[in-house]
């Protein structure tokens, strides 16, 4: 058995574990929606002023009143958040991003853990293979093991920073500089997504699942060469 391919099969196949199953979950917790400001809604307070009985003026309590649609009817809500606060105005178009997540920290689960062990055990073979003469890899493998150590530390570094941009709430703004309304999770979630499409972030809900399948049926075929080499593969 070729116990070199075969590390980098049982890497490769826990890589597309976790593009098919926990980054592509993670990326369904993020549903966004075209929406403009139809109104400004100022915030009084009658605290202010108690003994006269006149509502006092609030230092940012300027909230804009954001509207979409949902089954071809208009949904409106008064975004009340001191972030967002006298940012706006009547008929801006803005993003809006509701996330099904109300963490403020990147969590990490067991298959980041299981896909970095390997992708060490893997770097360390590599560097075995380099120092001592006697080991039986061939350059072809070498190559291949430094594309899948390659890819799937991008991926890591892309699943960490969607995660920062998932904690991100309040007025942010999109790649484009247009500005975006970020919400933690809202009450009645499960109505919200029927109404929430994105396509850009479909794509790549899509594009990952096609790339973690990939993987693991790429993997498959690595696990099955290291059981029974083909003279001639690498």
């Amino acid at each position: 058995m070729d116990a070199f391919t075969f590390i980098m099969g049982l890497t490769l196949a826990v890589a597309g574990l976790f593009l098919y199953r926990n980054y592509a979950g993670f990326l369904r917790g993020a549903y966004a929606k075209q929406a403009r400001v139809i109104s400004i809604q100022q915030v009084f307070s009658l605290s202010t002023n108690l003994q006269s009985g006149i509502a006092g003026y609030v230092k940012n309590g300027f909230y804009p009143v954001i509207e979409y649609r949902a089954d071809g009817e208009p949904v409106r809500f008064t975004a009340i958040d001191q972030q967002i606060s006298g940012n706006f105005h009547v008929g801006d178009e803005i993003k809006l991003r509701v996330l099904k997540t109300r963490r403020s920290k990147n969590r990490v689960c067991k298959t980041v853990v299981l896909l970095v062990s390997m992708l060490a055990l893997l770097g360390i073979g590599l560097f075995v293979s380099a120092v001592m003469s006697e080991a039986q890899v061939s350059l072809g493998q070498i190559y291949l093991a430094s594309f899948i150590i390659a890819t799937s530390l991008s991926v890591l570094v892309l699943y960490m920073k969607d995660q920062d941009e998932q904690g991100e709430q309040g007025l942010t703004s999109t790649l484009g500089g247009r500005a975006q309304i970020c919400l933690a999770e809202p009450a009645a979630f499960k109505k919200w997504t029927s109404a929430l499409r994105d396509p850009v972030q479909r794509y790549k809900i899509r594009s990952t699942q096609f790339f973690g399948a990939t993987c693991m049926c790429s993997a498959v075929v690595m696990l099955v060469v290291s059981v029974r080499p083909i003279t001639g593969l690498f």
